[in-house]
């Protein structure tokens, strides 16, 4: 699983961090290796003006595994 949000966090700072992601995707092969998902990030349409990238978060109380509804 790969993503783009190597701008915005170091590999660490995700560590033990629980992130949203969609997992039942059709494999596909990119520059580093084979990806069947993506972690869900949020960040403006214009970088530019609104720099910025969030890992979307789970509310407390979720655990992992669990479906987004």
């Amino acid at each position: 699983m790969f993503s783009g949000i190597r701008s915005a966090y170091a590999p660490a700072d995700l560590v033990g961090k629980l992130t949203v992601m969609v997992a039942n995707l059709a494999p596909r092969k990119m520059k580093f290796g084979l990806s069947e998902g993506m972690v869900l990030a949020a960040g403006d349409a214009d970088d530019k003006t609104h720099p910025g990238l969030y890992v979307l978060e789970p509310g407390p109380g979720a655990q992992p595994g669990m479906r987004v509804r």
